[in-house]
């Protein structure tokens, strides 16, 4: 069994300066006087907790909060150990989840290092090629790397001798990878490692966590760790602001809040929030955005610049989350809901960033949800009950890429001695049957052969594995970009990420992006075609890792909050507590009842039902989903579902109302949840991409593939009933829908432990509808989208062709086009507006003798010849539009009273051929 020693509380008083002073003895003396010319006037928590285990060669996890100086926590006791046993090869791996963390602790540990008489060097993906030759040949001391990195390690047959001296492995913001399947592989990894090295000290540092001993086991397996744990509630000074309204108010509060201190960093949730209020507070000249979608160039500039003060605020996402040094921050601002406790935990630690210092940080509530919501987080943050994070246990396209990578690595290897590596893992405590499932699925695929039986199975690469392996160094998945097309302009505005298309949009599904609304009218051959969207809802755009579920745990006591209605007990605001108390005020008002964690509404409105459910994003999103594969199993109608933290949307077919809903609920089994969820997804194009993705991880499809170039069908056929096709159910359950708390949402009502009420939509239900936190909505955007539509068309080129001599044809911009056409050659006004591309059709008019096909389009061209002389130059503009022939136009054109309602015309034909091309 591990063993737990932990550090719970602050070292202060008449002792601390004696109790640092003995800490600091069991270092060398060249180590304590670099602290000492470094600056330190003492340890912090973390550093006295974790220095003597860690000089007694103890395997160690440290939680801290930011600040705390857990990067000096590790290394102190690791240099002490480099400068006792000098040595050639790698000696120690500092290993980070991220290239900027790379840059930002190269920088500071350079400065020891090089005072040391210590080599450092950095390697991953973009490390110059003369650079790790060099590091080939001459080995640093301690190299610093990512987690894909330290996979490539094990390719080279120079590099693999270089890892026999490792005698140390750190690995930074462990947090950051334990949940996700880059920690998993990061495990194996550790265990491959061993067989080089040995066994290795593995120290972990980690923001805190609900969970740490958890955490210990993923990096270290069943070996024994020291737990070494600085509570993070005394080091927090939490506050909430309630700014609901207008975004332009809501911006003037964020600058208010700036302007009132030298330093701020104010995270958001979104980068269209970022750029949002990035661009409000433009003016001030002291305020940057820093977010993962800009240049490295451009993120290094602003952090340089706060750094010397020539910044006031970094606008940020998650970009500035780890422990990037830019100096002293003296406030955090969390503008909107953080979604998470350990999500705040980690933003508002970067405030203070100084041994000792207590961090502020205030949230910006920006409704009634969001205001609930940031309490509730607030007071768990207060409690310590920050978030668990459960490790990637027995991921099978993990397991396939290192069986595939040991194969490469070894040529030939025993079947039982994969078996005992990946074991001896926190991630694959036992994997056996999984193995052997994996194993012959990668047969299948010629990645590997299986020689022998038994026992005496052995493992052999084939020429494929390392095409494979070179490729998928990464379990990140590939993420393409998916551009999005509008069809008003003709032009392409933007890209998505593939994942939030495929996971979150349809025809007809609103989302937002550079600040504009967009309705989803095609998503075909790659491409995302739209039109603007006026006064509706959206979704946010997608980038990896922007969205936040709110946990289970928070949206139960968002409920609770709601049922007892004392938020005195939570906040001392009083603007706040009023704000809350009006909602509460208007749902009394109207005789509907407040949704609780013990009370489940169901309300009817003009678009479908509501849902309110207080159970989390991936619990709801589980629930939406079951309920609509019933819904339409019995109707033989889709049903459209939205899910947020605190309600689901269904949009039902007509004769579907709420009393069917809360039938459902009290009707399904929860044991069949799961089973539903399967058959819901199966036949979905989010099931498609999540299968395609995990067959790439798996070898079974080249790694650069275009997913829609596969028939889901086909798919379906390959990979039914196999381990690559479990794992996709796995991973988007994972992701998405939390099956086990939605069954539990199940379970409780059928016991009657939540209740069920019937209702027309509330106030609280039409949040759902009305509003969605994370949206900067634009202005009314009618008259914009008609002033583009009308530049583009005049702008559009028409071939101008007379149907009486057939001798004359020109091709011009409509703008150019005379308001009463006419030939100049006969002077005959029947003259046809046709396509660019329907020229070449036009010639043949002057032939005798015309094909069927040719016949058919001289008696399209008369018609549209007739409505030019009929309507004059607005029968050319109408015919320019895409997807528009003469019986449309003549439909345009005689119901058009006047101009905006003759272009709102155009615009609906061209979204109508948009969407019903594909069936013609």
């Amino acid at each position: 069994m591990p063993r737990y020693g932990c550090v719970t509380g602050p070292i202060s008083g008449p002792s601390e300066r004696s109790e640092n002073s003995d800490v600091l003895e069991l270092l060398r003396p060249e180590v304590r006087a670099l602290i000492e010319d470094r600056g330190f006037e003492t340890l912090s928590e973390a550093q006295a907790g974790a220095i003597p285990p860690l000089l007694a060669g103890e395997h160690l996890v440290l939680i801290a909060p930011t600040g705390t100086g857990k990067t000096e926590s590790a290394m102190f006791p690791v240099f002490n150990t480099l400068l006792s046993s000098p040595g050639p090869g790698f000696r120690a791996l500092y290993i980070t989840p991220l290239r900027a963390l790379n840059r930002d602790i190269l920088g500071r540990l350079t400065w020891w290092c090089e005072r040391l008489g210590l080599t450092v060097g950095v390697r991953h993906g973009d490390t110059p090629q003369n650079e790790r030759r060099k590091q080939a040949l001459h080995p640093p001391d301690l190299l610093i790397t990512t987690p894909e990195t330290v996979q490539a390690l094990f390719m080279g047959k120079r590099l693999r001798k270089h890892l026999e001296q490792i005698t140390h492995v750190v690995v930074d913001e462990v947090h950051e990878l334990a949940g996700n399947k880059r920690g998993a592989q990061l495990a194996v990894a550790l265990e491959r490692l061993r067989e080089y090295a040995g066994e290795f000290q593995r120290i972990g540092l980690s923001a805190t966590v609900g969970n740490p001993d958890e955490i210990g086991r993923f990096l270290c397996g069943a070996r024994p760790f020291t737990l070494v744990e600085v509570p993070v509630a005394k080091h927090l000074d939490l506050g909430v602001r309630c700014c609901a309204g207008e975004f332009e108010e809501q911006a003037k509060c964020v600058e208010e809040m700036v302007g009132a201190e030298p330093s701020s960093l104010v995270f958001v949730n979104t980068r269209v929030t970022a750029e949002a209020l990035g661009h409000a507070l433009h003016e001030r000249g002291d305020v940057e955005v820093h977010h993962g979608s800009l240049s490295k160039e451009v993120r290094i500039d602003a952090e340089d610049r706060f750094r010397v003060g020539a910044v006031r605020a970094l606008i940020c996402t998650s970009s500035m989350e780890l422990g990037i040094d830019i100096g002293h921050i003296a406030h955090v601002l969390q503008f909107g809901s953080p979604r998470e406790v350990a999500r705040l935990v980690q933003r508002v630690g970067r405030a203070g960033h100084q041994l000792h210092a207590v961090s502020r940080g205030t949230v910006i509530a920006t409704g009634f949800d969001d205001l609930l919501e940031s309490l509730a987080i607030i007071r768990r943050a207060r409690a310590g009950a920050v978030e668990k994070i459960e490790p990637y246990a027995n991921a099978a396209d993990v397991l396939a890429n290192a069986v595939d990578a040991m194969a490469v690595e070894y040529g030939e290897v025993p079947l039982n001695t994969i078996r005992e590596i990946v074991e001896r893992s926190g991630c694959f405590e036992d994997a056996g049957p999984l193995l052997e499932k994996v194993c012959n699925q990668m047969v299948d695929h010629r990645l590997i052969r299986l020689e022998g039986e038994g026992p005496a199975t052995r493992v052999v690469t084939t020429g494929r594995a390392r095409r494979y392996l070179f490729s998928n160094l990464s379990m990140i998945h590939d993420e393409r970009k998916v551009p999005v097309f509008d069809i008003v302009a003709r032009r392409t505005v933007g890209t998505l990420d593939e994942s939030f298309v495929v996971s979150s949009l349809h025809t007809g599904a609103v989302f937002i992006t550079r600040g504009e609304l967009w309705r989803v009218l095609d998503f075909e051959e790659g491409k995302l075609t739209v039109e603007p969207a006026r006064e509706a809802r959206g979704e946010l755009p997608s980038w990896e890792g922007e969205q936040i579920p709110v946990p289970y745990e928070v949206a139960q006591e968002v409920g609770a909050l709601r049922r007892t209605r004392d938020l005195a007990a939570y906040t001392p605001d009083a603007d706040a507590i009023a704000f809350a108390g009006e909602m509460f005020a208007r749902m009394d008002t109207n005789g509907a009842q407040v949704p609780t964690d013990r009370l489940i509404t169901v309300e009817d409105s003009d678009e479908g039902v509501v849902c309110n459910i207080c159970a989390g994003h991936r619990a709801n999103e589980a629930i939406a989903r079951v309920l609509s594969v019933l819904i339409s199993a019995r109707t033989g109608t889709s049903v459209g579902t939205e899910a947020g933290a605190y309600r689901s949307v269904l949009r039902l077919p007509k004769g579907v109302r709420a009393a069917d809903v809360r039938d459902l609920l009290l009707a399904t089994d929860p044991a069949h949840v799961e089973g539903i969820l399967r058959l819901a997804l199966r036949h979905t194009s989010l099931f498609k991409w999540k299968l395609v993705q995990v067959a790439k991880k798996f070898g079974a499809i080249d790694a650069d593939a275009d997913y829609e170039k596969f028939s889901l069908h086909r798919l379906l056929d390959t990979f039914n009933d196999t381990v690559v096709a479990d794992e996709a159910y796995n991973e988007l359950f994972r992701a998405y829908m939390d099956v086990e708390k939605a069954a539990g949402v199940f379970r409780a009502v059928q016991a009657r432990e939540v209740a069920v009420e019937v209702g027309r939509l509330s106030a609280i239900g039409a949040e759902g509808l009305s509003s969605s936190r994370d949206l900067i909505p634009p202005p009314s955007i009618d008259h914009a989208v008609i002033s583009t539509l009308k530049r583009r068309l005049a702008g559009d080129q028409v071939v101008l062709f007379c149907m009486h001599c057939r001798a004359w044809t020109s091709r011009t911009r409509v703008e150019r086009v005379a308001e009463t056409p006419q030939c100049p050659k006969c002077s005959a006004r029947l003259v046809a507006a046709l396509k660019p591309w329907e020229e070449e059709t036009a010639r043949a008019m002057k032939k005798k003798e015309k094909s069927a096909e040719e016949r058919a389009a001289e008696k399209r061209f008369l018609q549209n010849a007739n409505l030019v002389l009929s309507y004059g130059k607005p029968a050319v503009v109408a015919l320019a539009a895409r997807g528009v022939g003469p019986e449309t136009a003549a439909r345009i054109l005689a119901r058009s009273r006047d101009e905006e309602r003759f272009y709102r015309e155009i615009l609906k034909a061209e979204r109508n051929y948009v969407l019903t091309r594909r069936f013609w």
